[in-house]
């Protein structure tokens, strides 16, 4: 489909190269890996140009935390962004999550937290959320 597309053909061979590795590389990930990469692109095309900025400045301060820190802030994102609002609110105020986490690191928190989408108790491997 690429060879066809004339916007493709436009582009310079170095270009062209570095598209067809890229999809041949998302074509040999095993199936849960391409559906949680689609997942990620669509809910990167639906954020505003603001948001895309809050996320890129997220990482990268993310990225410059040491590896174990990196680690526990990404096992708290993960159970956050699978919370209500309220639910995330209640945590993130919460005096254990406070002295678990240093300022720095609630920031990015919350940061990434308000940009990720909450996920649906349906892609929580079927589990309904505890009320």
């Amino acid at each position: 489909m690429l060879e066809s597309d004339p916007v493709f053909k436009k582009l310079p061979p170095a270009r062209q190269a570095e598209l067809k590795d890229r999809l041949r590389k998302f074509n040999s990930l095993p199936p849960e890996q391409r559906e949680r990469a689609l997942r990620q692109m669509k809910m990167m095309a639906s954020l505003t140009p603001e948001q895309r900025k809050q996320l890129k400045e997220a990482h990268q301060e993310l990225q410059g935390l040491p590896e174990n820190r990196r680690l526990m802030v990404h096992k708290a994102l993960r159970s956050l962004t699978q919370m209500s609002p309220e639910e995330r609110q209640q945590t993130m105020q919460s005096e254990r999550f406070r002295s678990t986490f240093s300022d720095k690191e609630q920031g990015i928190l919350k940061q990434l937290s308000e940009i990720s989408p909450a996920v649906e108790p349906s892609e929580k491997s079927g589990q309904e959320t505890p009320k």
